[in-house]
């Protein structure tokens, strides 16, 4: 089942979690992990979003690493990204991403981020592993 976003200009659709491949997730995996380094260095160097006066951190970050601050809601959008109304090319790449007008872009990362990479390896998600499986012999 996909995800219908409204946007300014049109609608897009997203896949879901479910549809995306184990090669997709593990590439918006390591965009996370680049994006969560970087946040946890920000985090380390004072900055703090209920404290707009630390905005001025990030101006310590290095280019390459300010460039990859929202790596991650952008890979989310060329992974997830099935189609759309909007009067223009749909984005192919991070960069292509960037290009879109904010409110466009605002919503669509928004969305396309809220996703669930991860299985549930708790105990209520793993099954018996003492139960036996159809025609086991044991």
């Amino acid at each position: 089942m996909s995800t219908i976003v409204e946007l300014k200009g049109g609608v897009a659709v997203l896949r879901d979690d479910a549809e995306l491949s184990n090669r997709e997730v593990k590439h918006l995996r390591r965009a996370a992990k680049t994006a969560t380094g970087i946040a946890l260095k920000l985090r380390e160097l004072g900055y703090s979003e209920e404290s707009p006066e630390t905005f001025e951190v990030i101006s310590l970050l290095p280019d390459e690493e300010y460039e990859n601050l929202d790596l991650f809601q952008r890979t989310c959008v060329i992974v997830r990204l099935e189609s759309w109304t909007l009067d223009r090319p749909m984005p192919l790449t991070v960069e292509d991403v960037d290009d879109l007008p904010r409110e466009v872009f605002n919503v669509l990362t928004t969305a396309a981020a809220n996703i669930k990479l991860s299985d549930d390896f708790s105990m209520e998600g793993a099954s018996d592993p003492k139960a036996g499986i159809e025609n086991s012999d044991n």
